[in-house]
């Protein structure tokens, strides 16, 4: 059924005026006439009692009002639905982050942002590894990644990385260490003789591959004691006095007992956190996330 030919009949019946429809239409009376009569032939049924004198419903029109109504609505929040995902208002968004993102400012404000300038969105959260959340967005399990890396993450060309926010890395020690007084930034290689809690070199965090460096740098391989993925864990590995560890600044926020973190004296002590997303036709939910990260 002509979707027009149904406004035309609603705006006659509303006005059953021929004349003040067609105005209301922007089209002229004989036009008007013709689609109505068009529509009665289509229904089989004659909707309009017509005279010299005055437009009546017939049963048959009365019964049609109310349907045909409620068909020209349905068809306007269709093509309101169509256009608001267009434009990345509703549907789904599907966000992969590190363990560590949450604890930094910017993150949870990004998300917080996100949320409330498009609160139709159901928004979808998985906490994964960096090399994990990669391999969901080629894979297409993923819209937008939140991953951790020293630089630039090495990236295929269908993938596109904007730095979120940089901090620094520093020591993280048991309170009764022998450098938890320690007043200046400590150097990499007082930890040479110290047992290491890391990251699984698995992890894709980025940051394992920058601690060896900086231990390297200072002449020595760090003694590896003990492996866990997520940072909260690492840093209660700590506390239990299992070792050291090097983590980024934002765990501070943890704020775990029986832990000191003092910073690292290297200037290339420090890590970053990246949005990735489709170099080409990211979903429009990923679009606009994308944007409310320059601005949140």
């Amino acid at each position: 059924m002509d979707l027009r030919r149904l406004r035309y009949f609603v705006v006659l019946a509303e006005t059953l005026h021929f004349g003040r429809a067609a105005s209301s239409l922007n089209i002229a009376q004989p036009p008007l006439s013709q689609q109505i009569r068009v529509l009665e032939q289509e229904l089989g049924a004659r909707l309009f009692e017509r005279s010299n004198r005055r437009v009546e419903l017939t049963p048959a029109g009365k019964a049609l009002l109310p349907e045909a109504r409620a068909l020209l609505a349905q068809a306007e929040r269709t093509s309101t639905v169509a256009v608001r995902a267009q434009r990345g208002e509703i549907g789904e968004l599907r966000v992969g982050l590190t363990g560590s993102a949450m604890f930094t400012v910017v993150i949870p404000r990004l998300i917080l942002t996100y949320r409330q300038r498009f609160p139709g969105v159901r928004l979808r959260i998985d906490e994964l590894t960096t090399q994990e959340q990669l391999d969901a967005l080629l894979e297409q399990r993923l819209d937008i990644a939140i991953v951790r890396s020293v630089s630039a993450p090495d990236l295929p060309p269908t993938l596109r990385a904007t730095r979120l926010l940089e901090d620094s890395l520093v020591v993280a020690l048991p309170a009764q260490h022998r450098l938890a007084g320690a007043a200046k930034p400590l150097p990499i290689g007082a930890l040479a003789d110290e047992a290491f809690v890391m990251y699984p070199r698995d992890s894709g965090t980025g940051v394992y591959d920058q601690i060896i460096m900086l231990c390297r740098q200072a002449g020595f391989a760090p003694t590896i004691a003990q492996e866990a993925h997520a940072m909260a864990t690492i840093v209660g590995l700590v506390a239990a006095g299992l070792g050291v560890a090097v983590v980024p600044d934002s765990l501070r926020s943890i704020g775990a007992n029986g832990v000191v973190y003092r910073p690292i004296k290297e200037k290339g002590a420090r890590s970053a956190m990246w949005l990735v997303l489709q170099t080409r036709q990211p979903s429009p939910q990923a679009a606009a996330f994308a944007a409310v990260s320059k601005t949140a």
